[in-house]
């Protein structure tokens, strides 16, 4: 049921066959006019108070009534989680209901608005980093949706289904929050979605042949004078003809010029953060989610070094800044449940009465004293993952850039860390131990002590730190003393909800496929697996929704677990590619294909970290490197689904942070219609393929790339 050629609306676009009674979307044969389609509303006008708007849109469409009428669909990804804290707590001060459901794909969006039908309490959609790929309008119609729903949809992926982005849509209404396109003269910028006199084919009177010309010569006209007049009209009208064709192959061009590459504009947190600073005094818990889901970004490389400095600074510094009444905490609910349409109507809502939120997960609120302890610094941290809650070696063993730097994998890279442990005098005793087991000196002087001796070593101070918010989290952190909960970066924070995020439930391993749901005749229940996947998706969404705002020390250590699990498997898994030279060389990018990885690679999100990972240890931070910099794929086998999923990951060039991998996926399902593949994931650079159309999709792609 997953996997079949042309069976599911999972590419983006619009226009093109219809197979099974849905649509075979292609963006640049997507180019149609005349139908509905998106409003977008540029947030980055009058400091987006376009998102003022959707707000009262939303309180205005629950007044009057008690049920349940906005629906959230959340991205199952870091930036969904902090984008629904920020929402749920603003519309919980407005006292809107709502529900909230996480999505991993268009296809659950799909889902989820075919549902609508019978809902008609439901009046507005909100769609968390994820639906502007997806013709939202057209898939409405056919779910048969009330005609008074609307959906709002606040995304970072780019770039935008084009044919989605006309005024003609009173349905639809997409938030555009992309610095990019404040440059129109920019590559890949963004054609007019509503130029018509392009769009239409020649008309009728415009379009005569010579013949109808010819004919209207000779009988039309008296004499060589008047045949002459007829001649050169003949030719002004195929002139016009040929320049109006011109034209047509010059907006073509740059339509598949814009959908050439993917990227990642503005952080749907951050969007709703600039909301939420107008809609009630500012809060440093919205700071905070704001701030984790940005540098998460930038962690999973999809913002580059520049353009997250410069949205730091300017989005979240300046603004904490110049910010007098900056409150201590949001105070929204402390979990909001997972609920999806059928159950209990009482579950996911918020009002100005706490008894609504349900007992079920309902948290009491902490002390005013613990909660008025927490503060936020902006300030340059080092880029050690978890060193705080880990020991500082197991911390730079497992960090791509002192492992790439350093050379880690290799013997003499061993040594070269251990003299600089030696030479910064830091003992073994220390390195070796918790954080917070260290001996006070070195934890107050260990940055200066890397500042000043890293760069005999080849370590830049540059790319040893990154700047960045520090939550201190106060009398909170002495529940668990040995994981030095007291402060908690930002970065830290992230690669916290990547490791819950991306946990694979061990009923579903690889190295135990005879234990999993069969249907009759002993063949794997494709359909019960996908089941239990997306439940235990969910469950992991609300892990990290629990987890982000830091407020919950066992959530915490549970979460530092799990990314130091996640950690070490990508370490593990990158030096064995290393070692066995597995990297590949195509023509435009590196690749690497894995038949047996550890079941949690089987998580895109987890095998995306392994691609920049391996981007980095093997050439961007790798000293000397002889190879230029390219885009690099990470290809496994999932045993459970019986397919290869593949991930894309392209090096940052200075502010350029496109990816080209998306294009080229398209290109391939474009030349062979037959392939049984997955492609509704919200990140363009992540497909999935089954194992018998593998070899025939590589080929295509090797072709074409």
């Amino acid at each position: 049921a997953l996997l079949a050629p042309r069976s599911r609306p999972l590419l983006w676009g619009r226009g093109g066959k219809r197979v099974q009674g849905r649509r075979a979307d292609l963006p640049e044969e997507g180019i149609q006019s005349g139908l509905p389609r998106m409003v977008v509303r540029n947030v980055r006008e009058d400091e987006g108070r376009a998102l003022l708007e959707m707000l009262d849109a939303l309180r205005l469409g629950s007044m009057g009534s008690n049920a349940i009428t906005v629906r959230i669909l959340a991205a199952n990804d870091h930036d969904g989680v902090c984008s629904t804290q920020i929402l749920v707590s603003v519309l919980h001060k407005k006292g809107v209901k709502y529900t909230v459901v996480p999505v991993s794909g268009n296809t659950e969006i799909i889902e989820q608005l075919q549902q609508l039908e019978e809902e008609t309490e439901v009046r507005s959609v909100v769609l968390l980093n994820c639906g502007a790929s997806l013709d939202l309008q057209q898939q409405m119609e056919e779910s048969a949706a009330p005609a008074n729903v609307k959906c709002y949809v606040i995304d970072a992926h780019r770039p935008f289904l084009l044919a989605n982005m006309s005024k003609r849509s009173d349905r639809v209404v997409v938030y555009d929050d992309d610095p990019r396109l404040e440059d129109p003269t920019a590559p890949g910028a963004r054609p007019p979605a509503d130029d018509e006199d392009e769009d239409e084919a020649l008309s009728d009177d415009d379009g005569a042949g010579a013949e109808d010309g010819e004919a209207h010569v000779w009988e039309g006209e008296a004499g060589a004078a008047g045949a002459a007049a007829a001649v050169d009209r003949i030719a002004r009208k195929r002139h016009r003809q040929e320049d109006r064709i011109e034209k047509q192959k010059r907006k073509r061009q740059r339509i598949n010029d814009y959908y050439l590459s993917s990227y990642c504009a503005m952080p749907a947190a951050v969007s709703l953060f600039k909301m939420a600073r107008q809609a009630a005094p500012a809060s440093q818990d919205l700071l905070w989610a704001a701030a984790v889901s940005l540098v998460g970004y930038h962690e999973l490389g999809h913002i580059g070094k520049l353009e997250y400095d410069r949205l730091a600074w300017e989005e979240l510094k300046e603004p904490l800044d110049r910010t007098d009444d900056f409150t201590l905490s949001s105070a929204p609910p402390s979990s909001v449940p997972s609920t999806d349409p059928g159950t209990d109507p009482s579950q996911g809502m918020a009002s100005d009465d706490e008894s609504t939120i349900p007992t079920a997960r309902r948290r009491l609120p902490r002390s005013s004293a613990a909660l008025g302890k927490q503060k936020l610094k902006f300030e340059a941290e080092f880029r050690l993952m978890l060193y705080k809650h880990w020991t500082l070696e197991e911390s730079m063993l497992h960090s791509s850039y002192f492992y790439g730097a350093l050379e880690l994998h290799r013997d003499k890279g061993i040594r070269s860390l251990k003299n600089f442990f030696a030479t910064a005098g830091i003992s073994p005793s220390a390195y070796k131990q918790l954080y917070s087991g260290m001996p006070m000196p070195i934890r107050k002087t260990i940055q200066k002590k890397f500042s000043e001796h890293g760069k005999a070593y080849g370590l830049s101070k540059e790319k040893m730190f990154l700047q960045q918010f520090v939550r201190d989290l106060g009398p909170l952190g002495d529940a668990k003393q040995a994981l030095w909960l007291q402060e908690i970066s930002s970065s830290d924070a992230a690669h916290i909800l990547f490791g819950v995020l991306g946990t694979v439930p061990a009923s579903l391993s690889g190295t135990r496929v005879d234990l999993l749901p069969q249907v009759e005749g002993g063949r794997r229940d494709t359909a019960a697996i996908s089941e239990i996947e997306r439940e235990a998706m969910k469950e992991n969404f609300w892990r990290a929704f629990d987890t982000i705002l830091c407020k919950d020390p066992a959530a915490l250590e549970t979460g530092i677990k799990e990314a130091v699990e996640v950690a070490k498997a990508v370490q593990s898994l990158g030096r064995f590619i290393k070692d066995t030279k597995a990297m590949n060389k195509s023509s435009r990018f590196f690749w690497c294909k894995v038949e047996q990885p550890p079941h949690m690679f089987r998580h895109h999100l987890s095998l995306r970290r392994l691609a920049v990972w391996l981007l980095h240890v093997l050439f961007i931070d790798r000293p000397k490197s002889e190879e230029k910099e390219r885009p690099m794929m990470v290809i496994v086998r999932d045993a459970v689904r019986e397919t290869y999923l593949c991930v894309g990951a392209t090096p940052n060039k200075m502010s350029d942070d496109r990816d080209e991998f998306g294009h080229l996926f398209r290109s391939v399902l474009r030349a062979d219609r037959t392939l049984k593949y997955r492609y509704d994931f919200f990140d363009k650079s992540c497909i999935e393929i089954a194992c018998d159309d593998f070899d025939r999709f590589w080929e295509i792609l090797t072709d074409t790339a």
